[in-house]
């Protein structure tokens, strides 16, 4: 049967509009319109802290970024300063709605095509201190691939066991993703860092700029507390060490705190701020966010702060993750045994 040019033509573009439809869908396209106060950066970034898209979004709201090919994984979605993790796939996702950056819980913010984000949030744990968090096991087998690691990331949970169960139930190329790495790293770090662990003996500068060994303070209990100045929550839990510090002081016992922060003057403004009458050092490597964490970070396997361990008179780690009360009970048992 023989085809008219018109005919061919016909074909060769119906042929092309469904490829190039077909390229379009295994491509990430991010857009949106979103009131805003004043111009704001929108970046998309992978859980390393690497930029991979930016734009920025300014007075009529609209805005678009590149679409691009990308592994379906956990990424960081970014405001200005605020970070948000959520899994991607190639789709194209819609933004809507309002940020606010002079005050974030005024933001209201819709999204559409994150439809596998929505199904990996069903299993995220019950709000609490992040070593209380734990999974619902029957979570294995509901998921797929990296959806498991994702939830991990996303869950934020700094006990072994519940990141175990989500790392076993993760196999072949999952765990060559990015967040499947992450996670096998994270737990293998929390597997080496349990109680009973020796702690990793740092040697930090105080304020008159000498260096202090964690090894200085042998036979006594001691209270080690990583924050940074930009951490809220950091914040208020010294705050709350504080009157525990004035209850059970005493020759037998020692609260440093370690600053991570990445810039001295920010260190030395808290300093003066708050006036807290404990060893107070800095770690001039700063807080690093990812699967690549700085070294005071790998030495005690924690990826997020406030984070405080208890060492006994013999240097070994005898309480992870305490938050609140649980810092005095520590202390309490620790001088009874």
């Amino acid at each position: 049967m023989r085809m008219t040019w018109n005919k061919v033509l016909f074909l060769f573009l119906f042929l092309f509009v469904g490829v190039f439809t077909l390229s379009a869908q295994e491509r990430l396209e991010i857009s949106g319109k979103i009131r805003v106060l004043e111009p704001v950066v929108v970046r998309l970034e992978n859980i390393r802290g690497e930029t991979l898209l930016e734009t920025t979004v300014k007075g009529d709201g609209v805005f678009s970024l590149p679409a691009c090919k990308i592994e379906p994984d956990v990424y960081l979605l970014c405001f200005g300063e605020t970070k948000q993790a959520i899994y991607l796939t190639n789709t194209r996702v819609m933004i809507k709605g309002f940020y606010n950056c002079r005050n974030m819980k005024e933001t209201s913010l819709s999204f559409t095509g994150i439809d596998v984000y929505h199904e990996i949030v069903k299993w995220l744990p019950k709000q609490g201190y992040a070593d209380q968090k734990t999974i619902d096991p029957q979570v294995r087998g509901k998921l797929d691939g990296n959806m498991y690691s994702a939830l991990a990331y996303i869950a934020g949970m700094n006990s072994y066991e519940p990141n175990k169960f989500l790392l076993d139930c993760m196999s072949g190329d999952a765990l060559k993703t990015m967040s499947g790495m992450w996670l096998r790293h994270r737990a293998d770090s929390l597997f080496r860092y349990t109680i009973g662990a020796d702690a990793f003996d740092f040697t930090f500068q105080d304020p008159s700029g000498k260096q202090v060994r964690l090894s200085d303070f042998r036979g006594k209990l001691v209270l080690v507390d990583f924050w940074a100045s930009w951490c809220g929550p950091c914040r208020a839990e010294m705050k709350n060490l504080l009157p525990i510090y004035n209850e059970l002081k005493g020759k037998d016992l020692e609260f440093i705190s370690v600053s991570l922060d990445s810039k001295e003057e920010n260190w030395r403004r808290m300093l003066e701020e708050e006036k807290l009458p404990w060893v107070m050092l800095w770690d001039e490597e700063g807080f690093v966010a990812g699967d690549k964490p700085n070294m005071i970070q790998r030495a005690y396997g924690f990826y997020g702060i406030p984070f405080i361990v208890l060492i006994d008179k013999n240097g070994k780690v005898i309480g992870r993750e305490l938050r609140g009360d649980k810092v005095r009970e520590a202390i309490l048992e620790a001088r009874n045994r």
